[in-house]
């Protein structure tokens, strides 16, 4: 039996989704910022890019904002760098996404019922 890798991250995403097509796939990409707080209280954040295909992507360019929570998972991670405006080196994460879950709360157009109310 091969090597196996798992990873799923929780994060805001911090771009909206781009599709393109790469052969006769559809691709959606879009980047997702991974915020902890380390122990002396300094806020770090991991940039990760998000790739998602046909079916997931079409969801992706439906639902994925930037600014939606969303958990992925993904059996690879690529190590990536790239230079940000100020001109300095960054490094962060390529993925390609085999699941995406959208955290975000859905807000009904309905407002007669109080959430309260909700029967769930």
């Amino acid at each position: 039996m091969g090597s196996i890798i798992t990873v799923s991250i929780t994060g805001y995403v911090g771009s909206e989704p781009q599709l393109r097509q790469v052969g006769e796939q559809r691709v959606a990409s879009f980047s997702v910022a991974i915020n902890r707080t380390t122990s002396n209280g300094n806020q770090q954040t991991l940039w990760v890019r998000a790739n998602v295909w046909n079916k997931i992507a079409d969801v992706a360019m439906t639902y994925v904002k930037k600014g939606s929570l969303v958990q992925l998972t993904t059996e690879w991670l690529r190590p990536s760098a790239w230079v940000d405006q100020s001109g300095n080196p960054q490094a962060s994460i390529d993925i390609d996404a085999n699941r995406l879950i959208l955290l975000d709360r859905v807000h009904s157009d309905n407002s007669e019922t109080p959430e309260e109310e909700i029967p769930f």
